[in-house]
């Protein structure tokens, strides 16, 4: 199974954390990240804090092969 990298970047491009992590595929890595973004911005977005920058990089290896903008994953939690 590939090892999965999900890594946190700030609005100016900054990496921060990473989580890394063995999935059968794709799917199952985007719907991973999906719950670690949703993790992040769920008490900023319960106290009523509606924009955000940044977003979450999935990589494998060092190459990225998607983006989740925290911006997006607000909005369908809120």
């Amino acid at each position: 199974m590939p090892n999965y990298v999900f890594r946190v970047r700030t609005p100016d491009n900054v990496a921060h954390q990473a989580q890394h992590i063995e999935l059968p595929d794709l799917n199952a890595a985007m719907a991973q990240a999906q719950r670690y973004a949703r993790t992040l911005i769920r008490h900023p977005v319960r106290r009523g804090q509606r924009t955000f920058g940044g977003a979450m990089d999935v990589e494998v290896g060092d190459q990225p092969i998607a983006r989740l903008l925290l911006s997006e994953v607000a909005l369908q939690i809120s």
